[in-house]
Parts: C-alpha cells; sequence; structure tokens
C-alpha cells in the first residue's frame, strides 16, 4: 500500500473523488444503514485482535452523496481505497462512528484494554466502548439434560439439539465441564420423567448491559481463565466478577475463631470440615446489595448426630460459619441464610456452601477471604473482608474505612 507524505495530494485526491463520483453515482444504489460487514452484534464483548469489521465487504456508495466515506482512508493514507474509489466513483460505506480501538484492517487494536463492549447508534455506526473499573456477570444455565423415557433430551432454549440413551452418554457427548457423564448417569438412575438438570452455562446479566457470551471458548477468550474457573466452582446464578482494573482491595472487617477440642467428636475430621469451610467460601466475590453461596465443589464428611433429622452432621463447620458470620456482621450485613446467632452456627439440614446464603447489604462489592492456621483442635480459622473500590470515582471515600476484628471459638 503506497503511502504519500504531502497533505496537499490528500486534499487534491478528495476533490477528484467527489468529482468522479458525480459521473458514476446513478450506478450504485446507497444504503446508508447496511451493516453487513460489521463483525459483531449491538453489546458484543470484544478484545484486542478480534475481526470486527470484515473491510472486504464494505458496502461502496456514491462519493457525490457521500464524500465523507473517503475521509477515513485519506486519514489512514489507505491509498488503494482512494484509488479505487477514483475509480469507482464509490467509496466503501464508513460505520465507524469512533476508531479509538479499531484498526484501519477492521481489527480491534492493541490499545484497547480489558474486554471492550461495542456500541451502534441508529445510523448504524459502531464505536468500542472500553470496560468500566468493574464488570460483574452471572453464571446462568444455558443446556439442560432433560429425562424422558429411556432417554435424555439435550435442550438449549427449548429446542432439544440432540437425544441419547443412557448407554450413550459420555463425555464425548455431554458437556461435562459441570456435570460429569458418571454424575450425569447417576441422575439419570433416579430422576423421573420431564426430570431436568442443567449441564451447561453462560455469562449473563452484565453490569454494563452488554450482550450474554456462551461457550467455554468464548469465555475464556473474553474474560480469562480464571473467570471461566471461577464460575465452574461456584453455584447457578452466582455473580461473577469478570474484570477488574484500576481498582482496590481495601480490608474492612476481620474475625478469628478456633476449632478447639469436643469430647465424642471426631476433632481431626472437624478440623477438616473447618478448613473446607474456609476454602469453599475464599475469594468469594459479592456485588452491592446482592447474594451470593460459597462455592459448589466443596467437599465435607458427615459425623454422626443423633439430633439432626438425617442422622448425621458435619460438625467442624460452626467455628469457620462463626468467624465468616461476625465479619459480616461487623459489618451491618444481615446473619446468612441458614446460620443462627449462637455457637452452634450452621442450621441442620443446611449445606454449608451451597444452601448458606450471604447477603451483601453494602453500597460497594465486598470480596470474602478465608484460611486457616495449625492442625487438630488447635485449628485457628481466619475471615477478612475487603471492600472492592473503583479507584476512579472512590479513592476519596477508601481512606475513610475503618476495620474491625472480632474472636470467637468453639
Amino acid at each position: 500500500m503506497a503511502k504519500y507524505d504531502n497533505p496537499y495530494l490528500f486534499i487534491g485526491v478528495l476533490i477528484l473523488a467527489v468529482i468522479a463520483s458525480g459521473l458514476m453515482c446513478n450506478m450504485i444504489t446507497a444504503n446508508n444503514h447496511d451493516t453487513s460487514s460489521i463483525m459483531a452484534e449491538n453489546g458484543t464483548t470484544v478484545v484486542s485482535g478480534d475481526l470486527l469489521i470484515n473491510t472486504g465487504t464494505m458496502r461502496k456508495v456514491p462519493l457525490a452523496s457521500n464524500p465523507e466515506n473517503i475521509l477515513r482512508p485519506l486519514k489512514n493514507r489507505d491509498i488503494n481505497t482512494v484509488v479505487l474509489s477514483l475509480m469507482t466513483g464509490a467509496a466503501p460505506k464508513d460505520v465507524i462512528k469512533n476508531n479509538s480501538y479499531i484498526t484501519a484492517d477492521g481489527h480491534i487494536s492493541s490499545k484497547l484494554e480489558g474486554p471492550g463492549k461495542i456500541i451502534m447508534d441508529d445510523e448504524g455506526k459502531i464505536l468500542v466502548s472500553p470496560a468500566d473499573s468493574m464488570i460483574w456477570g452471572y453464571k446462568l444455565p444455558y443446556t439442560y439434560a432433560v429425562k424422558s423415557g429411556d432417554s435424555i433430551s439435550l435442550v438449549q432454549n427449548n429446542t432439544t439439539i440432540k437425544t441419547l440413551s443412557k448407554s450413550d452418554i459420555n463425555n464425548d457427548s455431554v458437556p461435562t465441564d459441570y456435570v460429569t457423564a458418571a454424575e450425569l448417569q447417576s441422575w439419570f438412575d433416579s430422576a423421573s420423567d420431564d426430570s431436568k438438570i442443567a449441564v451447561d452455562y453462560y455469562l449473563g446479566n452484565f453490569s454494563d448491559d452488554r450482550a450474554n457470551v456462551y461457550g467455554k471458548e468464548n469465555i475464556i477468550q473474553k474474560f480469562g481463565n480464571d473467570t471461566y474457573g471461577y464460575m465452574r466452582n461456584y453455584t447457578s446464578g452466582a455473580p461473577v466478577l469478570v474484570y477488574e482494573h484500576n481498582a482496590s482491595e481495601i480490608e474492612v472487617s476481620s474475625s478469628v475463631s478456633t476449632v478447639e477440642y469436643l469430647a465424642g467428636y471426631p476433632t481431626e475430621t472437624r478440623a477438616a470440615n473447618a478448613k473446607a469451610f474456609a476454602a469453599g467460601w475464599n475469594n468469594t466475590v459479592i456485588p452491592a446489595h446482592s447474594s451470593a453461596h460459597g462455592k459448589e465443589n466443596a467437599s465435607f464428611t458427615a459425623i454422626a448426630e443423633s439430633e439432626a433429622a438425617s442422622g448425621s452432621a458435619t460438625h467442624g463447620v460452626c467455628p469457620p460459619a462463626r468467624s465468616l458470620r461476625n465479619a459480616l456482621l461487623s459489618l451491618g450485613c444481615p446473619i446468612p441464610v441458614g446460620m443462627t446467632t449462637g455457637d452452634e452456627a450452621v442450621l441442620y439440614g443446611y449445606r454449608p456452601t451451597v444452601d448458606v446464603l450471604v447477603t451483601n447489604n453494602l453500597d460497594y462489592p465486598i470480596k470474602i477471604v478465608m484460611w486457616t492456621t495449625g492442625s487438630s483442635g488447635d485449628t485457628q480459622i481466619y475471615t477478612k473482608i475487603y471492600k472492592l473500590t473503583d479507584n476512579a470515582t472512590d479513592i476519596a471515600n477508601s481512606t475513610n474505612s475503618t476495620n474491625s476484628t472480632n474472636s470467637s471459638s468453639e
């Protein structure tokens, strides 16, 4: 592609282009709202390197009536397009409203940090909106397995995409990132007809109103492996912090508890359950005025308990539950669903991470960090809660944050 440095040459080319287009304008039909060359819909998430505009399929429109369409090729010194426009009397329709993050060949430029969002105006022109400091999405079910007689149907958006017999359920025939083939077969054996189970999820209901993102590869490409890993760990409907930039984590509350030794209950098992509880809630993020469960894949060991309706309970989760509960209460958050204010902090019948529900009624997002030290009855469980703050808007408030510390032991 030739390049010319003389600005007067470009002005002359522009004038000639307009004159030439007047000779051929009747040969070209203008369509000011054609968007066929745009490779993304309104609200689509894009990242650096994505192809946004197929420059080879851009509709040509008369220069006589649309001379502005040659301005961008001139500015980009795309002489091939300029010369071709002169010869045909028409130039590719300019579909770009703001090219800050769009390269001359239609790709998203390296200037864009994080996941941008496509915004299209009423005239079919687009711009790329850069990401906010924090973007939230939600893990939502997309594909269901529905039992029908001796087979299952995989259903997406009320449309059956595949039907399988039980023997055909394997790692190659069904999505297995969330429910393994073995788990799906086990579910099949106990499920009644028309029962359904979610087997795949998407990210949707974004805080900045961007379009839903479907598929493992797309989620990883747009938001990274960590985001997809978070989705896999947490329950359906969980809020997911898909992007964080120019934000700070400020400690606003903390608490510590101890497992201790209790006669009649195996201390090592209780300590293991306490550690599993801490791991099951560690790094959980919750938006302002929202709620979240802990990790779905946390594993606990049941201990015989005559007072429990089921005959067993996950003893050992009460000390870490008190640590988490007290850190939350000191901030003014309500007591989590499934917890009590007493020493036996988790109610019977509530799974410690999947059923317990934490509500953040504050005006800012929070991050729960939990860890343990020591072993056996000397195991200590620490909780810290951090305020997630947008440095661009909340920096003035960050210095006013206060810490509070509580401790308890069983």
